[in-house]
């Protein structure tokens, strides 16, 4: 299979080749030897490429470089929406109604010119700057709603899982695989089917608070879910390094010192569904990207 080359690329761009091999439908060589030429690729990702490809960095291999400031490169952008923006829709619990009550279905953020709360990251990295992120990690059962819904974890961190609800609740972490539409999302989402999960987290009062370490101990892409109230739903993208990012309410992202070399950048939105890109980064380039959701 014809795939991206780069000078600079070597192993990251060898291992790009393995990982989305069979995956897109048509990956062309750059012409004139011009390394910014982009590949085709489709507009989509088959869902049980989403976790792989968030845990695919060679992570075994990858190594803390001291680059130099001038050594690297930033990616920044913007995720936008080829489309109306889906209405939201209510969930409507069934049983503890003193506690839970009807909430938006993954509820949109920012407008079709600015996608908030969708993952970002890097498929290809095999050296760059350490993850200084917090090594302590929240997630809150809190009016039976998982708080934040999505959020990004590095790691090796702890997972400090607090319950504000007075309930019994059972929290299950689970590799998100398999595609499914389920009738309490209003769009397409990622669903584990017959998977062993990661933690099991069973909490029974307010103010418990449980430390889990099996939940980011490798990366993947992470799905939520409440044994008790099947409604309750979140997200956690345990990142093998730090060009992993979540877009702000604007739609904005940022991905800063990148070593210079050829990746694919992948975005992921819990409803929009996701789109590949390459990119080719340049040492002491701001690499300007505006990705755009194709219209579902």
């Amino acid at each position: 299979m014809p795939c991206l080359r780069s000078r600079r690329a070597g192993v990251a761009a060898s291992a790009l080749c393995v990982l989305f091999a069979g995956l897109f439908t048509a990956c062309a060589e750059p012409s004139g030897g011009d390394e910014s030429a982009q590949t085709a690729l489709p507009a989509t990702l088959p869902a049980e490429s989403l976790s792989v490809s968030l845990a695919y960095a060679l992570n075994d291999e990858y190594r803390v470089d001291s680059l130099a400031a001038q050594g690297v490169g930033r990616i920044s952008g913007s995720v936008q929406y080829d489309g109306a923006l889906p209405p939201d829709t209510l969930v409507r619990p069934t049983h503890d109604l003193s506690i839970c009550k009807a909430v938006a279905d993954a509820p949109l953020t920012g407008s079709r010119d600015g996608i908030g709360d969708a993952l970002v990251w890097l498929v290809g990295v095999t050296h760059g700057a350490a993850d200084r992120s917090p090594r302590r990690v929240q997630l809150t059962l809190q009016d039976c709603t998982i708080r934040p819904r999505i959020q990004r974890a590095p790691v090796g961190a702890t997972l400090l899982v607090r319950s504000a609800d007075a309930m019994d609740a059972r929290l299950r972490f689970l590799d998100a695989t398999v595609e499914s539409r389920s009738p309490a999302t209003t769009g397409a989402s990622l669903s584990p089917v017959d998977a062993a999960p990661r933690a099991l987290v069973p909490l029974g009062s307010a103010g418990a608070v449980v430390p889990v370490t099996a939940v980011l101990a490798r990366p993947g892409l992470v799905e939520v879910r409440d044994d008790r109230h099947p409604w309750v739903r979140g997200w956690i993208a345990v990142a093998p390094h730090p060009y992993v990012t979540m877009t702000d309410a604007r739609g904005e992202f940022t991905l800063d010192g990148v070593p210079p070399g050829s990746y694919v950048l992948v975005t992921w939105h819990e409803r929009l569904g996701t789109r590949a890109t390459p990119v080719v980064v340049d040492a002491g380039v701001d690499t300007r990207f505006r990705v755009m959701l194709p219209e579902r």
